[in-house]
């Protein structure tokens, strides 16, 4: 569901969509304006125990990546009320 709300979150992006689905790589940032200030980020498996490295191109974007969190979350939601796991309306509280 993360991959499929992409373009509703960020329009016009320009990343490819497949791509980024099948390795795991979670786009954030802003297309306001027409240009896309964009950071790519991708997390490792446990390495040590439970360190694990994160990985992130920045396209123009400073920011750390804080809106996949939230977009990670509603991803989850969507896909549970899809499945009927949970109601819509227990999802907008």
């Amino acid at each position: 569901a993360y991959y499929e709300m992409l373009e509703e979150r960020l329009p016009g992006h320009g990343e490819p969509l497949d791509e980024m689905r099948s390795r795991g790589i979670l786009v954030d940032g802003t297309t306001e304006g027409g240009e896309a200030r964009l950071l790519l980020q991708i997390f490792s498996a446990n390495m040590v125990g439970p360190a694990f490295f994160e990985f992130i191109q920045r396209k123009k974007d400073e920011g750390f990546g804080e809106g996949n969190f939230q977009a990670l979350f509603e991803s989850i939601e969507r896909d549970q009320v899809a499945r009927g796991i949970v109601s819509d309306e227990a999802s907008q509280e």
